[in-house]
């Protein structure tokens, strides 16, 4: 009989425990980084430069990657 009342307890507890590690898990999922979300960030650096430090990056840029090809 003693039996029987624990056992409802058992089950309790392992549902207690199940249900705190899904809710870490899933708030461990979206403190996550994601690469949109660096994509995105770039963007948003690169459309507050002026349009002369944009200039100045995309000839930068453009001149590293001619130079990686040739090689």
């Amino acid at each position: 009989m003693i039996a029987l009342g624990i056992l409802p307890v058992i089950f309790g507890l392992c549902a207690a425990i199940c249900g705190v590690v899904l809710l870490v898990l899933i708030f461990l999922d979206f403190r996550k980084t994601r690469i949109d979300d660096g994509i995105s960030a770039f963007h948003r650096h690169i459309d507050a430069l002026s349009p002369q430090a944009r200039r100045d990056s995309i000839v930068r840029n453009d001149n590293d990657s001619n130079r990686g090809q040739y090689r």
